[in-house]
């Protein structure tokens, strides 16, 4: 008698499921480690039907209203993105399942970013532990060596530290240590402290997360860096978007300080460049092939923080820039107010006094020296890894980021210093 392949006991499971099951019942582990064992890109057709009647059956039967979270739903819809021929940056990235609204007081915001960075950080550094220790999880071929996969764990750990530092229980990280030279706390002892604190909805998410499209070990990590820039950019136009109602509102000195936060935010993540470069660029040509019609360009977390600083020019706004991102674009087109409007706004009605426009104008020339840098990082690792090519999803790729180094999230400070 033959034993039952990997694929067949899925499918029953599946089909069990779509008799009887719930949304905690459905069979996440076994179908996540089919995908990670062939890649998504390819599921066979007959396993991506019974999927796609398990959706249906999530929607007709209400389990949402149920269940009460309707995570199970926006699981398969990621899982079947190629499947419906609307697979794009947000659905490779399972943004879907991670991101939640941008909104609120900054620093409930920056708490939710940096929790959430934790969490997804804190799992890769796991991921590589298991490969370092010769017991790799799926995706697992094409491994780095032991020296890389150090190399990452170490580098994670830099991004982590500031942010364990914020919502850790004391003495998790060593503040003073971290200062003096940043990246040396334990990988493991670190990552250990973040998994004591998952909830089980969190160790599903972490899971459901990770959806590579191919087998290499390498695309692991370049989803959980795109993830946690995504993460950021997220906590950045929330912030943003607070200063702006600050300003408006009865405490607009409380504007610079949201601001001071996005730049040092962001300055914090730029770590992730040095991450994601350990990433063999063998290994990235393979699986990028894949991922093709699933491009950054198409962020709407980087748009919408590009966007809340100032309003941008008519011509980027016609490009594929914002045309990739069409949500974002129109709430451009209908009048979103910026920080960069509302403070000149603000200021020159004399509702805001000079000591707070002093500190926002401050706040958002860090900004600006922190996003040349991270323009000019993410630039020069497009070209150690991709070159000449097309980017993803047919982009311009090197020559498009080289092109936007020059633009300004703050047009007015250069005009301020010019005119000086």
């Amino acid at each position: 008698m033959s034993t039952p392949t990997r694929e067949a006991t899925l499918d029953d499971e599946l089909a069990q499921w779509c008799r009887n099951g719930t949304e905690r019942t459905f069979p996440y582990p076994a179908l996540l480690a089919h995908l990670r064992t062939v890649g998504k890109h390819f599921l066979d057709p007959a396993l991506l039907e019974r999927l796609a009647a398990c959706r249906a059956r999530t929607r007709t039967v209400r389990l949402t209203a149920e269940d009460g979270t309707g995570f199970l739903s926006r699981f398969l819809d990621v899982v079947l993105d190629k499947y419906d021929d609307r697979y794009d940056y947000p659905s490779y990235t399972a943004l879907e399942l991670l991101r939640r609204p941008p909104s609120g007081d900054w620093r409930k915001l920056r708490h939710r970013r940096d929790r959430l960075v934790l969490l997804l950080l804190g799992d890769l550094v796991d991921f590589e532990r298991k490969a370092l220790e010769g017991h790799p999880e799926d995706p697992a071929e094409m491994l780095p060596d032991a020296r890389v996969l150090d190399k990452r764990r170490r580098l994670a750990v830099r991004v982590m530290e500031p942010p364990a530092l914020r919502v850790l229980a004391p003495g998790t990280v060593d503040p003073g240590a971290v200062a003096a030279t940043p990246g040396r706390t334990c990988p493991d002892a670190l990552a250990d402290a973040v998994r004591s604190t998952l909830t089980g909805d969190e160790r599903l998410l972490l899971s459901a997360s990770i959806q590579p499209v191919y087998v290499l070990h390498d695309e692991y990590l370049f989803l959980r860096v795109l993830q946690s820039f995504e993460a950021t950019f997220t906590f950045m136009s929330g912030a943003l978007a607070f200063a702006v109602r600050q300003l408006h509102g009865e405490e607009p000195g409380e504007a610079a300080p949201a601001v001071a936060a996005v730049a040092d935010v962001l300055k914090e993540s730029l770590p992730l460049f040095s991450l994601l470069a350990t990433m063999q660029p063998e290994s990235f040509r393979i699986f990028r092939q894949f991922t093709d019609g699933a491009s950054a360009i198409q962020s709407e977390g980087y748009k919408t923080f590009e966007s809340l600083c100032s309003t941008p020019l008519r011509a980027r706004l016609d490009s594929a820039a914002f045309t990739s991102v069409p949500r974002v674009r129109a709430a451009v087109l209908d009048g979103r107010e910026t920080v960069q409007g509302t403070w000149q706004d603000v200021a020159a009605s004399g509702w805001l006094k000079e000591a707070d426009a002093t500190a926002v104008r401050a706040a958002a020339t860090q900004l600006e020296s922190v996003h040349q840098r991270w323009k000019q990082t993410h630039y020069r690792l497009a070209v150690r890894m991709i070159g000449e090519r097309t980017g993803t999803g047919s982009t311009d790729g090197v020559p498009y980021l080289e092109a936007v180094i020059a633009n300004r999230l703050f047009p007015s400070l250069v005009r301020e210093t010019t005119a000086a």
